[in-house]
């Protein structure tokens, strides 16, 4: 299988809320990215747009909509729709945060020699 991911990824284990029309579910975000996250809970068909929204642990709140890409029996991948300058900040500085913490900084990819 191809990864087509243009950004890194960040393991994180945060509780969120995915609203569907008008139901809201509970999930946990295991993954994130500038890009968009991994979310253990319900598994959203591909394409299936949705709200999500969850807090950092420096009580930062995301609230965004996504769009389900692909899905697992587990959860499912949802992409970031049109993030808002401001949102880009605080998810930034969270994954610099976490990045850190696992000692995976971003430019870890851009500065690792090719594989031969």
């Amino acid at each position: 299988m191809f990864d087509s991911r243009t950004t890194l990824r960040y393991p994180v284990d945060l509780p969120a809320r995915l609203r569907v029309g008008g139901t809201e579910l509970r999930a946990r975000v295991r993954n994130l990215s500038l890009g968009g996250v991994y979310v253990v809970g319900p598994s959203l068909p591909s394409g299936t747009r949705c709200r999500l929204r969850f807090r950092t642990p420096n009580h930062e709140v995301l609230d965004q909509w996504c769009l389900a890409r692909w899905t697992t029996a587990d959860g499912c991948g949802l992409a970031f729709e049109a993030l808002q300058p401001i949102d880009t900040y605080q998810l930034a500085r969270f994954i610099r945060q976490a990045s850190r913490a696992t000692e995976r900084m971003p430019t870890d990819a851009i500065l690792r020699p090719p594989a031969r």
